[in-house]
């Protein structure tokens, strides 16, 4: 959705009530009305779906697992989980939505440790969580990722469905959470088996097939 710019006559007292609840928020002047006129007149712009969905992500995710590190905002949101580990390390998965272009979103995947064993264990399921990716998503979706030591970033394509219909924000939001919560419960099985690296990545390609024939919506 395109935008321009329009002069409006406002009231003085309007605006400084715009101005302070915009800084609350975080957000400009601009932003903060054209968000108003589209939630009074009905009407979805890229803000308006982008926190549609993060709002369904915050309570889909918000659980005795994921703990919200940072609130949900219009384009992204920071939710952590506890990984049982002898290091008691904490998994950090980042999600930013694109307003506009060729792909939804991004998903970051992270680690804060000082243990080189740890940082090792985590970069290799990286490594062979994108190659499971790659088999299975081959000719249906690209895998975009970056892996950078006890990092991932992997792109988020637009919602492919099936039957080529169109997704709801819910949907979305959805589709985004269960991902979270898969990856999140690889990592586990991965480190679960971390002593039997082969009978771990056996599981996580079975499940991953299971994942493939289950879902109806690919990110």
């Amino acid at each position: 959705m395109s935008k321009s710019v329009y002069s409006l006559v406002l009231s003085d007292d309007i605006v400084r009530a715009v101005d302070n609840l915009a800084y609350r928020m975080g957000v400009s002047r601009s932003s903060l009305i054209d968000r108003i006129l589209a939630e009074k007149l009905s009407v979805e712009t890229p803000e308006t779906r982008m926190r549609s969905i993060m709002e369904n992500m915050m309570r889909l995710l918000d659980n005795d697992i994921f703990r919200l590190q940072t609130a949900a905002g219009d384009s992204g949101m920071l939710i952590r989980s506890p990984l049982p580990y002898k290091y008691k390390p904490t998994i950090r998965y980042s999600v930013e939505l694109c307003r506009e272009g060729n792909h939804l979103g991004k998903l970051k995947v992270s680690f804060r440790t000082q243990n080189e064993a740890l940082s090792s264990a985590i970069n290799d399921f990286y490594k062979c969580f994108l190659k499971t990716e790659a088999k299975y998503l081959s000719g249906i979706a690209d895998v975009i990722a970056q892996i950078d030591g006890d990092r991932m970033e992997r792109t988020l394509n637009m919602p492919i469905t099936k039957n080529g219909r169109e997704v709801t924000p819910d949907e979305i939001a959805s589709s985004i959470s269960e991902y979270v919560k898969f990856i999140d419960k690889l990592i586990k099985i991965y480190f679960e088996y971390l002593s039997d690296r082969n009978s771990a990545l056996l599981l996580i390609d079975k499940l991953y097939k299971e994942r493939m024939k289950e879902t109806e919506i690919i990110l």
